[in-house]
């Protein structure tokens, strides 16, 4: 019996979802624990990460260890010099610090306790089927945006404009301007 790895590196494509959905814990816990103060880089290292286990998975050799502690391995390298580019980041600059912070309304709670779950659904709903499809991947699903590309056989590009237009589309809605996204990109990516 062949592990995920082997299968990989003979070219099975299932053998990259399986990947994922064996070891997508594993790597988000521990890219949680590296990146703890960079939530927002999160997703981006695991992807890496998982570039990285594909890319190598030919190297891996049972006889010397087990598949978790391969994966964990590559997980740990990759995390590291994740955090050592964070580290050499320019932080933001104040003005566009600032500039978000004055964009906030004052009253945010209030804001947010205004929105109603059920017109947040109700326009959920109407999106584009394309964009729903990817948001509920995303949200519910808890995957990575090159995840939902492998899973719908859609090009990276095109699942990150679909979920940016849905967004748009959602925040527009519950602000009471629906067309916001259609004004604002061209054709799907």
């Amino acid at each position: 019996m062949s592990t995920i790895l082997q299968r990989i590196s003979a070219g099975d494509k299932g053998a990259v979802a399986a990947c994922v959905d064996e070891y997508g814990d594993l790597v988000w816990r521990l890219a949680s624990r590296y990146l703890d103060r960079a939530k927002a880089d999160i997703e981006d290292a695991v992807q890496e990460v998982f570039v990285e286990v594909w890319q190598h998975a030919g190297r891996f050799d049972p006889a010397k260890g087990s598949e978790p502690a391969f994966i964990a391995t590559i997980a740990h390298r990759r995390l590291i010099d994740y955090q050592r580019r964070l580290k050499n980041r320019p932080a933001p600059r104040g003005e566009a610090v600032e500039a978000t912070v004055r964009a906030l309304p004052a009253n945010l709670h209030a804001e947010v306790k205004r929105i109603d779950s059920q017109q947040a659904a109700a326009e959920f709903d109407r999106l584009p089927d394309d964009e729903r499809r990817a948001l509920w991947m995303s949200i519910y699903g808890g995957m990575t945006q090159a995840q939902i590309s492998e899973a719908t056989s859609t090009p990276l590009g095109t699942v990150k404009t679909r979920m940016r237009r849905g967004l748009l589309r959602l925040n527009g809605a519950l602000r009471g301007y629906p067309d916001t996204p259609a004004t604002e990109t061209g054709g799907d990516a």
